[in-house]
C-alpha cells in the first residue's frame, strides 16, 4: 500500500511539473513573439511620367509586405518601393499588408488620378467612351466637302445651322451607334427642303462596324463602316456618299472623321467631345 500511495504521489507531481512546464512555455512563446507592426506608406507622383506614382514602404516592424493597387488582384507580395500606374482619371483605393513577429497591420490611401492618358487609348476605346457632336465654334469650319486628296475642295465651311449643334452621336463598345438630333436634323442635298433644318432623323443602337485600319493610300487611322450604301444611317450630314468613315484622328477631346474612299465626293467632319 505504501508503494502505491509513493507512486502515486510522483505521478500526480509529474503531471503537475508537465503542466508548469507548458504554462511557462505558452507564456515564453507569446512574450517571444515581437512587436506588432504598424503599416504605412506614401504616395508621390513619378516625374515626367503621366498618371504613374511610387508607392514606398514605411511601415514599422515588418518583415514581409504586400500591396493591393487597386487593379483587381488583390494583395500581391512587392518591393519596398514600388510603382503603380492608373490609364483612366479617377480616384483609387491603394492598401498595404504589412507582416511582423507580432502578427499584421494594414495601411491604405485613396489616389486621386485628375485625367486619362491619351496615350492608353485605343481609337476605338476613345470613340466608345464618350459622346460626339459637331465642333459649335463657327471658325472650325466643322464640315468641309472636296476629295481625300483636297478635303475643302468643293466647300470650305461655315457656320452650323442651329440644328446642327446639338447633334449627337453615341458609340458603344457593343457596336451600337445612336443619333439624337433634338428635334431637328440639317437635310443635305439629297432631302428636301435643301440645306435646311427639317424633321427629326434620330436613330438609336444601328450596328456598325469598326477596323484599327485603313484602305491603302487613304488618309486616317481607323475606319467606322455603318450599313447600306449610301448608309441608311448618316454620320455628320445626309448627303454623304459613302458608308465608310475614316477616323483622320482622335483625341479624348476631338476627333475628325471623314467620309467617302479615294474615288468619292469626302465630307470630313470635326467632332468634339461631351
Amino acid at each position: 500500500m505504501y508503494k502505491f500511495v509513493r507512486h502515486r504521489k510522483s505521478f500526480v507531481a509529474l503531471i503537475a511539473v508537465g503542466i508548469s512546464f507548458g504554462i511557462f512555455a505558452c507564456k515564453y512563446d507569446i512574450k517571444d513573439l515581437g512587436t506588432k507592426p504598424a503599416a504605412s506608406f506614401t504616395v508621390a507622383p513619378v516625374a515626367g511620367a503621366v498618371n504613374k506614382y511610387v508607392l514606398t514602404n514605411t511601415s514599422q516592424n515588418a518583415f514581409k509586405i504586400q500591396w493591393d493597387k487597386a487593379n483587381g488582384k488583390g494583395f500581391l507580395d512587392g518591393k519596398a518601393t514600388d510603382t503603380i500606374y492608373f490609364p483612366d482619371k479617377g480616384s483609387y483605393l491603394v492598401k498595404l499588408l504589412a507582416f511582423g513577429q507580432g502578427g499584421f497591420d494594414t495601411a491604405s490611401q485613396v489616389v486621386s488620378v485628375a485625367n486619362d492618358d491619351p496615350s492608353a487609348y485605343s481609337p476605338f476605346k476613345l470613340l466608345t467612351t464618350r459622346k460626339w457632336k459637331l465642333n459649335p465654334d463657327p471658325a472650325a469650319s466643322a464640315i468641309v466637302v472636296g476629295t481625300d486628296g483636297n478635303p475643302a475642295q468643293y466647300y470650305g465651311g461655315g457656320p452650323l445651322a442651329d440644328c446642327q449643334v446639338d447633334d449627337e452621336y453615341t458609340f458603344t463598345s457593343d457596336y451600337k451607334l445612336s443619333y439624337n438630333a433634338h428635334g431637328s436634323t440639317f437635310n443635305g442635298g439629297n432631302i428636301s427642303p435643301n440645306y435646311s433644318c427639317g424633321a427629326d432623323l434620330s436613330y438609336s443602337n444601328v450596328s456598325f462596324t469598326f477596323s484599327n485600319s485603313v484602305a491603302p493610300g487613304l488618309a486616317g487611322i481607323a475606319t467606322i463602316t455603318t450599313p447600306g450604301t449610301p448608309p441608311n444611317n448618316f454620320i455628320g450630314v445626309t448627303d454623304v456618299s459613302s458608308n465608310n468613315y475614316r477616323i483622320i484622328s482622335i483625341s479624348p477631346t476631338a476627333m475628325v472623321l471623314r467620309s467617302g474612299t479615294g474615288s468619292e465626293t469626302t465630307h470630313t467632319f470635326k467632332f468634339v467631345a461631351q
